[in-house]
């Protein structure tokens, strides 16, 4: 009854699509950057959930949702995944649902979940438990409204609209981010962030070193999935967390703390 796809770089959309998959009782969960849309098991409902780049969704979600065959899906409901869900993401699904309309899908839910951020800084741990809490208890709530069909009445201030043409500056930066990565002396080139780049912006060279092209979206997934810790940039050193990003480090945190005040 319901197929979903996920784009997840650094894995808090993935949990997000499990917990949702979980609440729905469906099975087909997808990676969307491994997935041909034409390709996606036909069903009733599509529920596409991404990451929010610079206040809009990646270009390598709208590649897909651009691709998907008309009439596969009746319905689709949408969850952006960000920092925060205040207005200034609010935009971030206004393209895809104009790419799914012209495909005469009707949108059910159009929802934004808040989870922990993924550069530059680390939020407190409170502030990281208190958002799983919220995301998850969101996450149900959604479930439910994709069950029963309630569709969201989501308004898009004009504010949100500014701020996500302005967000549209980042692809760029993003580039030369990726311009500017190498692989240290710790690479063992075991190709994992050549398979997992979604935008197909890593090679290994013929004499076995790393290669970055010109691609990049800024996802980070090559720098905090790299087993090495071997990828870093030159120059914007100060766009990765230091200590790097695992969502599983803070969902193991957030439970084991469950269980310490239910058993104090």
């Amino acid at each position: 009854m319901f197929t979903i796809v996920q784009f997840s770089p650094t894995g808090n959309t993935a949990h997000i699509a499990n917990l949702l998959s979980e609440h729905l009782n469906s099975n087909d969960v997808y990676a969307l950057e491994h997935t041909a849309p034409e390709t996606l098991v036909h069903s009733e409902h599509l529920v596409i959930l991404f990451a929010i780049h610079a206040f809009n969704a990646p270009k390598t979600v709208m590649r897909f949702v651009k691709a998907l065959p008309k009439n596969n899906f009746k319905k689709v409901s949408l969850i952006g995944v960000g920092c925060n869900d205040i207005w200034v993401n609010y935009g971030a699904s206004k393209e895809i649902r104009k790419s799914l309309e012209e495909k005469s899908c009707q949108i059910v839910v159009d929802e934004i979940i808040a989870m922990p951020l993924t550069f530059i800084m680390s939020f407190p741990e409170d502030v990281i438990n208190a958002q799983l809490e919220k995301a998850h208890n969101i996450t149900q709530i959604i479930a439910s409204n994709i069950l029963n069909g309630v569709v969201s009445d989501k308004q898009i201030p004009f504010k949100s609209h500014l701020l996500s043409l302005i967000g549209k500056i980042e692809p760029a930066a993003a580039r030369f981010f990726g311009l500017e990565l190498h692989a240290k002396k710790s690479c063992n080139q075991c190709g994992l962030c050549v398979r997992e780049c979604p935008e197909g912006n890593i090679h290994l060279k013929a004499n076995g070193k790393i290669r970055f092209g010109f691609k990049c979206i800024m996802c980070m997934r090559c720098i905090y999935n790299c087993p090495q810790k071997a990828i870093a940039p030159r120059i914007s050193k100060f766009i990765p967390i230091k200590k790097g990003y695992s969502i599983d480090r803070y969902v193991s945190k957030n439970s084991q703390n469950k269980v310490e005040r239910l058993t104090t």
